[in-house]
């Protein structure tokens, strides 16, 4: 593949991760995972590839700009059926972690239930202060530790920007082009993905079987944000839909 063509890929590979952290308890780390762009953008970030980096942004602010237009009203609109749209992604995309890990031992059984533990307590979005922070510190503090979520798989975005306050803000601050709030914001996502970029490349470099168990007990737990609150046939068909979706991701992640 030339490296035009690898760089095309990669912008509309991008797409979706910027989308995902749009969504409740969707993860853009998760998707990064899915469609084979994660130790991409991780190196990217910690080596600071000027080039791929403009091409992720690039993909990932046209994702961001979709959600935030298009999905968060479809959320308002029927949450029922995008909870099961959702729910058939997050449950789905654990795949992709899962078939890295190994043989599957009573340890590794373990620490991923515990994983899972975790993020179910946190995907319940218990409302908490961030340092009494306010004004537009809490955007910059929101966005250094919401770059955690993508590109940390299993950890939803959205979950954790409605845990800080900010979410419906944010969102907000996007439609309309609110330029002070969206620097301030996109200052602190990108002083923490240039410190946490290098914490995940260590530990997948050195513990990536252990780091697969964990991400995927993290992913099945972060599912529990969008679990359906009741059956419904056609959520059933939006359920194997988001699945649908997240095994031609994973295909042409592999493939391209």
């Amino acid at each position: 593949m030339s490296k035009k063509n690898s760089y095309l890929a990669l912008f509309f590979k991008s797409i979706p991760v910027g989308l995902a952290n749009t969504l409740p308890g969707v993860s853009g780390g998760t998707l990064a995972l899915v469609l084979n762009i994660y130790e991409t953008l991780i190196n990217a970030i910690k080596e600071i590839k000027i080039k791929k980096l403009t091409v992720i942004g690039l993909g990932a602010v046209a994702g961001v700009l979709f959600g935030s237009a298009v999905i968060t009203d479809l959320y308002q609109n029927q949450p029922l059926i995008v909870n099961y749209f959702l729910f058939g992604l997050v449950i789905t995309s654990a795949h992709s972690t899962y078939k890295k890990i190994g043989n599957l031992s009573f340890l590794k059984l373990l620490v991923m239930l515990l994983a899972f533990a975790f993020a179910l307590f946190f995907a319940r979005e218990i409302q908490f202060g961030f340092m009494n922070a306010e004004g537009l510190m809490l955007f910059f503090i929101a966005g250094f530790f919401g770059s955690v979520a993508m590109i940390l798989p299993g950890i939803s975005g959205g979950t954790l920007l409605i845990l800080m306050g900010v979410y419906h803000p944010v969102l907000n601050a996007i439609n309309n082009l609110d330029l002070l709030i969206l620097i301030v914001f996109g200052a602190g996502v990108a002083a923490g993905l240039l410190v946490f970029a290098w914490l995940f490349s260590y530990l997948l470099q050195k513990h990536q079987k252990e780091i697969m168990v964990i991400l995927t007990g993290l992913i099945l737990g972060s599912s529990a944000a969008v679990f359906p609150a009741r059956f419904n046939i056609g959520g059933l068909a939006a359920f194997a839909g988001g699945a649908v979706i997240i095994i031609i991701l994973e295909i042409i992640g592999q493939n391209t």
